[in-house]
């Protein structure tokens, strides 16, 4: 059933008064709606729901409803009006009691909603009285947007004590305290993410201490982390999370070796996953990037370094050593004295599935060094993708002569598509493969950044 007509049966658990406001509003295309209620209580069985996707159904379903209308700016003012209208009543009977929902996401990004003061904000879902019923079991909560979270998160914290995956995205003037406060109302918390926190972060990285029996997984997303006094207490908390399994810094602001020394004496000898995609800073956190790799032990196995490895002395050789089990490594390569630390690096990693070499700044133009690349990657490989290089078909050519034939998929910048792919097929051919994606490929534009899979 298309989501738009979910709506339809949703409205029949509407109150009489809310049904007659409606059929005052959209006489034409509500009438012929059915006034009693199903026989069968669908929202018992409601156990997901995602604001952006509600919205964007009532909506479309008020549209169809009202296709002989002209459209013009005050049509659309007042249907935004009366979507928003329904979409508070959907909230209502969603935390009604009748549903005990196991996810929620309240995430307006890159989305048309903008409640003007005199409207009901649709937002306030968990506030309403039958909240306390209806999210008790909530296991998943997401909110993100430009708007001020502090609402939603002193209700939710009297309610939800058993959050397993939290996602905050955009800090919007929203209270650390109160976001802490609710990190410390869970008992469980496994995973966590912040994106474009750029307000103070000290409380919320500190509330992690309470999670550090159950959490495994923490990203950090476009934050700007203090230079204050505090800076060297930030990561104490997320330090105590021995069971942390993924850890992902990414584009984060400040990110400095006095900063990051609390995560270099800890012990995560469970992590699996470590990724740090961070701007130069004067004093960046060499010694304390490879004593997270060091403490890991062998339990590393995928690894992103989106940084400038000139200021990174001997990482790749730390990897070398204490990464015997790597499976998947992204790492910015913009120097041939890189290139050759990426070729050393697989006399020890020799069971790598994927090889990620992205764009930071600009591409990196390689001759022989690819070559050199391409004898030197292991059987194992299945995935390489070189979006950071820049080289020439003939390069191209000689790289894959050298490559193993285990690798199925490959991304690369294309200058010359009809060369470059050819240079692909042959390859694949030479193990018995062919081009699958070979009908996208024929809608690409140059340049640009080609993909090609193959068939096995």
């Amino acid at each position: 059933m298309a989501s738009s007509e979910l709506v339809s049966v949703y409205f029949l658990f509407f109150s009489d008064e809310k049904k007659k406001s409606l059929l005052t509003s959209v006489p034409n295309g509500l009438s012929h709606l059915s006034s009693d209620r199903p026989a069968l209580n669908y929202l018992s069985y409601l156990k997901y729901v995602d604001f952006k996707k509600v919205y964007k159904a009532v909506r479309m379903w008020l549209r169809t409803k009202t296709l002989l209308e002209p459209f013009c700016s005050e049509f659309k003012r007042r249907q935004i009006a009366l979507t928003n209208r329904i979409v508070t009543e959907l909230g209502r009977i969603f935390t009604a009691g009748y549903a005990r929902l196991d996810r929620l996401s309240l995430d307006i990004r890159y989305f048309e909603y903008n409640p003007k003061d005199d409207e009901v904000d649709c937002l306030s879902w968990p506030c309403y009285p039958g909240a306390c019923v209806s999210l008790s079991d909530l296991r998943e909560f997401l909110c993100g947007g430009q708007f001020m979270k502090n609402r939603i998160l002193l209700s939710m914290a009297e309610i939800c004590k058993d959050i397993e995956i939290l996602s905050i995205h955009e800090s919007a003037e929203t209270s650390p305290e109160m976001l802490a406060e609710f990190i410390k109302a869970q008992r469980r918390l496994i995973k966590f993410t912040l994106t474009n926190w750029s307000s103070e972060i000290l409380e919320i990285l500190s509330s992690l201490r309470k999670q550090a029996r159950t959490l495994k997984y923490m990203e950090l997303i476009r934050c700007i982390f203090p230079r204050n006094e505090d800076y060297t207490k930030l990561f104490r908390g997320l330090a105590e999370c021995r069971n942390l399994q993924t850890l992902k810094l990414e584009q984060c602001q400040h990110l400095s070796t006095k900063l990051m020394k609390p995560l270099a004496e800890a012990s995560f000898e469970k992590l699996q996953t470590f990724i740090i995609d961070t701007e130069a800073v004067s004093d960046p956190p060499t010694t304390e990037i490879k004593a997270i790799i060091q403490n890991s032990r062998e339990s590393l196995i995928n690894i992103g370094l989106n940084v400038n490895l000139s200021l990174y002395a001997d990482i790749m050789e730390t990897i070398a050593t204490f990464c015997p089990n790597l499976l998947n490594l992204s790492v910015t390569i913009e120097r041939d004295s890189e290139m050759q630390q990426l070729i050393t690096l697989f006399r020890s990693c020799t069971n790598l599935v994927e090889l990620k070499i992205p764009k930071k700044w600009k591409l990196f133009e390689v001759k022989k060094s690819l070559v050199e690349l391409g004898n030197a990657l292991p059987s194992t490989l299945k995935r390489i993708e070189l979006d950071g290089l820049k080289f020439s078909h003939e390069t191209w050519e000689e790289f894959l002569d050298m490559c193993p034939g285990s690798i199925n998929h490959f991304a690369f910048n294309c200058f010359s598509k009809s060369i470059f792919v050819k240079i692909v097929e042959k390859y694949g051919k030479r193990y018995s493969k062919s081009i699958k994606n070979e009908e996208m490929l024929d809608q690409t534009w140059l340049p640009v950044q080609v993909t090609v899979d193959l068939n096995n």
